[in-house]
């Protein structure tokens, strides 16, 4: 019932592999009611958020008000779908790390996020731990949905990249608005069939936005490593962590803190939009937050190991969402996860569709930049930032 040898073993198995999947769309699905979107492999989509100096959804643009450029080159927009219009998302649910008592918490807060649905609506479920479990096929049923949900199980293991790639495939073939809601620590335990680097060349094909609500581990990883360092300080052995990992306290979990250790208080992970220093206890706060900070000196063992390993989850929940056009949102409380989840429904509500018929070489396997404008002023336009697509195989 343990997470095989956490800190160094857990880090030799990080690394990256072969990318995964195929982005190339065929016919696909749509929901009832809603004008068909057809897209086929030379389509480019392109969702855009367009938010005025306060922050608020501006929902009256046009096709004329928004100026499209590929590679530098200019692009004619083919396909323009208004706001206000329904879409198909994946919920993906971390349950490998909560104590059965806690997994009602990420229940209860995807119940939430479906409870806000709205006709057209669809949505599929899936959770991981040590395996990927798809629980519904894309559907508008609360009540489906929700049993889905409440029947979710606390696992061991994380197959994260493998959960993502699960999740990207299967919007392959949906039409419309498309995104993917993950619910994560972002940390990667043993995945196999996926990569880092794999998935986020499958988001860049296949053009989903991805939003996360982000909660946070370390400050409990820390603290059990710590604790395990003090009643055993003479083992040679990797440190070992209880696969099923609770959530912070603010959800109501247990307070796991060792003697002599700083409690944290509220842990929170700031990512922001460039690399920062690792995340580190400060020793001269007790209860302070967690927070980055530039080592003083040389990281010992254990902090060395987290560094590493949340620093790639850092990187790794950023990386994917700016290079699709989402956001991280984070999720230290009960309650900032029901407004996550309600800020990422009514941001998908609020989504400009934009498709173009790409004039270059699309089959070359490259990476190519998109640029998205508009020609009235004082708004910000948000829409990522390029695409590739999987080259042709020869025959």
């Amino acid at each position: 019932m343990m997470f095989a040898s956490f800190v160094l073993v857990t880090l030799a198995s990080l690394t990256l592999a072969r990318a995964v999947g195929n982005a190339s769309s065929q016919e696909v699905q749509r929901p009832k009611g809603e004008e068909p979107i057809r897209l086929n492999a030379s389509l480019v989509q392109v969702p855009a958020i367009v938010t005025d100096h306060s922050g608020k959804f501006v929902t009256d643009l046009s096709r004329g008000d928004f100026n499209l450029s590929e590679d530098g080159k200019r692009q004619e927009i083919s396909i323009f779908a208004a706001v206000k219009q329904p879409f198909s998302a994946v919920l993906l649910l971390d349950t490998s790390n909560s104590a059965e008592d806690r997994l009602k918490v990420i229940q209860n807060a995807a119940v939430s996020f479906t409870r806000q649905l709205r006709p057209g609506d669809r949505v599929m479920v899936i959770s991981f731990d040590n395996e990927v479990r798809q629980l519904t096929d894309f559907t508008d049923d609360r009540a489906e949905l929700e049993r889905a949900i409440q029947g979710t199980e606390s696992g061991f293991g994380k197959l994260l990249y493998e959960a993502v790639a699960r999740a990207l495939e299967s919007l392959k073939n949906v039409e419309g608005r498309r995104a993917v809601i993950l619910f994560s620590d972002g940390v990667d335990m043993r995945s196999i069939e996926a990569t880092a680097e794999g998935t986020t060349r499958l988001a860049e094909e296949i053009g989903a936005v991805i939003y996360v609500a982000r909660f946070d581990t370390r400050w409990w990883m820390e603290a059990e490593a710590r604790r395990q360092e003090i009643e055993h300080p003479k083992s040679k052995t990797p440190f070992e962590v209880d696969g099923r990992i609770p959530l912070p306290p603010d959800y109501g979990g247990p307070d796991p803190t060792p003697t002599g250790f700083p409690k944290p208080n509220a842990p929170r992970i700031e990512i922001g939009e460039r690399p920062r220093p690792p995340v580190v206890y400060d020793p001269d706060r007790p209860g302070s937050r967690t927070q980055r900070m530039p080592d003083a000196e040389p990281a010992d063992q254990i902090t060395a190991t987290l560094n590493k390993l949340y620093g790639e989850a850092d990187s790794y929940l950023l990386t994917i969402t700016v290079r699709t056009g989402g956001r991280v949102y984070l999720a230290d409380s009960f309650d900032d996860t029901r407004a996550a989840f309600a800020a990422i429904a009514d941001e998908l509500r609020n989504q400009y569709l934009i498709g173009y018929y790409s004039t270059s070489n699309r089959s070359d396997g490259k990476y190519h930049k998109i640029k998205l404008e508009l020609a009235r002023k004082g708004l910000q336009v948000r829409a990522r930032p390029g695409y590739r697509v999987t080259p042709e195989a020869p025959r």
